[in-house]
Protein backbone atom coordinates (compact mmCIF):
# COMPACT_ATOMS: atom_id res chain seq x y z
CA UNK A 1 0.00 0.00 0.00
CA UNK A 2 1.40 3.27 -0.40
CA UNK A 3 1.10 6.26 2.18
CA UNK A 4 0.94 10.15 1.07
CA UNK A 5 3.64 11.26 3.75
CA UNK A 6 4.22 14.60 5.15
CA UNK A 7 7.14 14.58 2.72
CA UNK A 8 5.15 14.27 -0.38
CA UNK A 9 2.86 17.64 0.25
CA UNK A 10 3.43 19.97 -1.95
CA UNK A 11 1.48 23.30 -0.58
CA UNK A 12 -0.88 23.48 -3.60
CA UNK A 13 -4.30 22.27 -1.92
CA UNK A 14 -5.33 21.28 -5.36
CA UNK A 15 -2.10 18.65 -5.80
CA UNK A 16 -2.01 18.13 -2.86
CA UNK A 17 -6.00 16.63 -2.32
CA UNK A 18 -5.25 15.00 -6.17
CA UNK A 19 -2.24 12.98 -4.93
CA UNK A 20 -4.51 11.95 -2.07
CA UNK A 21 -6.87 10.83 -4.73
CA UNK A 22 -4.29 9.48 -7.32
CA UNK A 23 -3.04 7.39 -3.67
CA UNK A 24 -6.18 5.81 -2.86
CA UNK A 25 -6.99 4.69 -6.48
CA UNK A 26 -3.53 3.55 -6.95
CA UNK A 27 -4.39 1.26 -3.52
CA UNK A 28 -7.37 0.18 -4.57
CA UNK A 29 -5.58 -1.20 -7.83
CA UNK A 30 -3.43 -3.02 -5.46
CA UNK A 31 -6.02 -3.99 -3.16
CA UNK A 32 -7.99 -5.73 -6.22
CA UNK A 33 -4.69 -7.15 -7.41
CA UNK A 34 -4.33 -9.47 -3.84
CA UNK A 35 -7.86 -10.52 -4.00
CA UNK A 36 -9.60 -12.88 -6.82
CA UNK A 37 -11.51 -10.19 -8.22
CA UNK A 38 -12.76 -10.65 -11.27
CA UNK A 39 -10.78 -9.62 -14.79
CA UNK A 40 -13.38 -7.21 -15.64
CA UNK A 41 -13.25 -5.84 -12.02
CA UNK A 42 -9.37 -5.17 -12.44
CA UNK A 43 -9.83 -3.99 -15.85
CA UNK A 44 -12.62 -1.70 -14.78
CA UNK A 45 -10.70 -0.19 -11.79
CA UNK A 46 -7.28 0.15 -13.54
CA UNK A 47 -8.90 2.16 -16.55
CA UNK A 48 -10.35 4.16 -13.99
CA UNK A 49 -6.70 5.15 -12.47
CA UNK A 50 -5.75 6.05 -15.74
CA UNK A 51 -8.71 8.37 -16.15
CA UNK A 52 -7.36 10.11 -13.59
CA UNK A 53 -3.86 10.14 -13.91
CA UNK A 54 -4.48 12.02 -17.09
CA UNK A 55 -7.09 14.36 -15.50
CA UNK A 56 -4.26 14.84 -12.87
CA UNK A 57 -1.52 15.64 -15.19
CA UNK A 58 -3.32 17.93 -16.85
CA UNK A 59 -4.53 20.16 -14.13
CA UNK A 60 -1.00 19.94 -12.65
CA UNK A 61 0.75 21.23 -16.10
CA UNK A 62 -2.40 23.47 -16.88
CA UNK A 63 -1.38 25.33 -13.19
CA UNK A 64 2.33 24.83 -14.24
CA UNK A 65 1.57 27.32 -17.86
CA UNK A 66 -0.25 29.90 -15.48
CA UNK A 67 2.83 30.43 -13.24
CA UNK A 68 5.26 30.40 -15.87
CA UNK A 69 6.88 27.26 -14.33
CA UNK A 70 10.66 27.62 -15.60
CA UNK A 71 10.61 23.46 -15.14
CA UNK A 72 7.41 22.63 -17.18
CA UNK A 73 8.75 21.00 -20.40
CA UNK A 74 10.91 18.68 -18.20
CA UNK A 75 7.90 18.13 -16.06
CA UNK A 76 5.68 17.75 -18.61
CA UNK A 77 7.96 14.99 -20.09
CA UNK A 78 8.24 13.05 -17.15
CA UNK A 79 4.52 12.43 -17.16
CA UNK A 80 4.78 11.76 -21.04
CA UNK A 81 6.67 9.25 -19.79
CA UNK A 82 4.65 7.69 -16.83
CA UNK A 83 1.73 7.51 -19.10
CA UNK A 84 3.57 5.72 -21.84
CA UNK A 85 4.90 3.15 -18.88
CA UNK A 86 1.33 2.74 -17.10
CA UNK A 87 -0.08 2.13 -20.97
CA UNK A 88 2.59 -0.60 -21.18
CA UNK A 89 0.96 -2.19 -17.79
CA UNK A 90 -2.51 -2.27 -19.22
CA UNK A 91 -0.99 -4.14 -22.10
CA UNK A 92 0.16 -6.01 -19.75
CA UNK A 93 -2.55 -7.09 -17.89
CA UNK A 94 -4.95 -6.97 -21.11
CA UNK A 95 -2.28 -10.00 -22.20
CA UNK A 96 -1.53 -11.75 -19.34
CA UNK A 97 -4.35 -11.18 -16.77
CA UNK A 98 -2.87 -10.11 -12.94
CA UNK A 99 0.62 -12.19 -14.18
CA UNK A 100 3.82 -11.44 -11.74
CA UNK A 101 4.98 -9.63 -14.54
CA UNK A 102 2.05 -7.00 -13.68
CA UNK A 103 2.46 -7.30 -10.11
CA UNK A 104 5.94 -5.69 -10.63
CA UNK A 105 5.44 -3.57 -13.04
CA UNK A 106 2.55 -2.51 -10.64
CA UNK A 107 5.31 -2.18 -7.68
CA UNK A 108 7.93 -0.63 -10.12
CA UNK A 109 6.16 1.73 -12.22
CA UNK A 110 3.59 2.75 -10.27
CA UNK A 111 4.55 2.68 -6.40
CA UNK A 112 8.41 3.71 -7.41
CA UNK A 113 8.01 6.46 -9.80
CA UNK A 114 4.94 8.31 -8.28
CA UNK A 115 6.20 8.54 -4.83
CA UNK A 116 9.46 9.73 -6.22
CA UNK A 117 8.00 12.11 -8.64
CA UNK A 118 5.94 13.50 -5.88
CA UNK A 119 8.81 14.00 -3.34
CA UNK A 120 10.67 15.40 -5.85
CA UNK A 121 9.62 17.31 -8.56
CA UNK A 122 5.90 17.82 -7.78
CA UNK A 123 7.88 19.30 -4.04
CA UNK A 124 9.51 21.67 -5.85
CA UNK A 125 6.89 23.21 -7.96
CA UNK A 126 5.16 23.69 -5.03
CA UNK A 127 7.87 25.65 -3.81
CA UNK A 128 7.70 27.63 -6.78
CA UNK A 129 3.96 28.42 -6.91
CA UNK A 130 3.95 29.37 -3.20
CA UNK A 131 6.99 31.80 -3.95
CA UNK A 132 4.54 32.90 -6.77
CA UNK A 133 1.19 33.42 -4.78
CA UNK A 134 2.85 35.31 -2.81
CA UNK A 135 3.83 38.24 -5.24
Amino acid sequence: MLTLTKDMETGVPKIDEQHKELIHRINAVLEIGSKSASHEETQKTINFLNEYIIKHFGEEEALQRQYKYPQYEQHREQHKFFIAEFKKLKEEFSANGPSPKFAVGINKTIISWITKHIKTVDVVFGQYYKEQAKR
